[in-house]
């Protein structure tokens, strides 16, 4: 990854995932090529996809609300740019034919993608990652998700006896069991 912008994101849940990814990609108006590479490409491809449509629906309610005309014309170029943009989560045969490929890492190197932008969804390991971003452009930017691990805080209180009775019947069932 010699060259390249990397950005390490941190995300907890698909949702959270899909708005993430739609509004990065907003921010970033890559206008070139762009690869999600994911275990689940459909289901991500359509949560991001409806995130993608609400978003453009604010940029639209933004420019009925503006009367800078400068300002209005750049957010018509932005809707337009938003409507025409392509999606898809078919396996790529020789090249990328959409705007948004949506993959798993092994289909997209498999066709050696060219790009600028790629996300990676989940854990590859650093061979696949160098193989799947060895043919971006000098300059080009991937962007790392990872989960985080949900801490869990336990409250119980244990009785003496290591169970978690809570009235005297289920005290007595859980001892009948045994």
């Amino acid at each position: 990854m010699y060259a390249l912008y990397t950005e390490q994101r941190e995300i907890n849940g698909k949702n959270l995932l899909s708005w993430d990814l739609a509004h990065h990609l907003y921010l970033r108006s890559p206008r070139d090529k762009v690869i999600v590479a994911t275990d689940k490409p459909v289901e991500l491809l359509s949560a991001t996809r409806r995130q993608w449509l609400k978003l453009m629906r604010q940029v639209m309610r933004q420019r009925s609300s503006t009367l800078n005309a400068v300002r209005a014309a750049e957010l018509t170029n932005q809707i337009c740019y938003m409507q025409n943009l392509r999606f898809s989560a078919k396996q790529p045969k020789d090249y990328l034919d959409a705007d948004i490929t949506f993959a798993t890492a092994d289909d997209l190197i498999k066709i050696a993608p060219i790009c600028r932008t790629a996300y990676v969804t989940y854990d590859i390991g650093k061979e696949k990652l160098h193989m799947l971003t060895s043919w971006m452009p000098e300059g080009g930017v991937v962007v790392t998700y990872a989960r985080l691990k949900p801490v869990v805080i336990s409250h119980r209180k244990d009785l003496k006896d290591g169970t978690n009775a809570r009235t005297a019947d289920q005290k007595s069932y859980q001892t009948a069991l045994r």
